[in-house]
């Protein structure tokens, strides 16, 4: 309640509405509501709703560990590639550089494949300057989500393997 925001002349002094700029998005918060319920709803089971969030988001980062680990092993273990930062307890997340190949390359070479990757520092300028890439290219990023299968990822790595 001690907190003043800048805000129109027009819009209400009470909390929590005096966040808003306008109108509050409607919309959008039914947008949010259906979204936690779908969150509910990825594993079966029962409890409160908030137990079920817990246990679906739960299940989903061990799914990501396990689909990430395969895919980051998987790379570490190609001979012409360079997999950047840390392997384990991170977001299921590659950055990786493949010898004899520029970035770009590597991707155009993913989404030709139906892969979807970036190429690039990512901004992360500064460590990519550390690390002496961001002058080549920097490096290769594909992230997975929780709508990713062990398929993606094996036609990921059939890919760079190939390279």
């Amino acid at each position: 309640q001690s907190l003043t925001p800048r805000k129109l002349a027009s819009s209400t002094p009470e909390s929590p509405n005096k966040y808003e700029l306008g109108t509050p998005p409607f919309a959008d918060l039914a947008g949010v509501s259906a979204a936690v319920d779908h969150m509910a709803g990825l594993v079966a089971g029962n409890g409160t709703r908030r137990e079920r969030i817990i246990t679906s988001m739960t299940a989903v980062a061990a799914y990501q560990k396990a689909l990430a680990g395969h895919m980051l092993d998987s790379l570490r273990a190609m001979p012409k590639v360079h997999v950047f930062g840390k392997l384990k307890d991170k977001t299921p997340t590659a950055y990786f550089t493949v010898a004899g190949y520029e970035p770009l390359q590597i991707t155009q070479k993913l989404t030709e494949g139906g892969v979807n990757a970036w190429n690039g520092h990512n901004y992360a300028w500064e460590v990519t300057g550390a690390l002496g890439i961001r002058d080549k290219g920097s490096a290769v990023r594909v992230g997975l989500s929780l709508y990713n299968n062990e398929d993606d990822v094996e036609r990921l790595l059939k890919i760079v393997g190939a390279l």
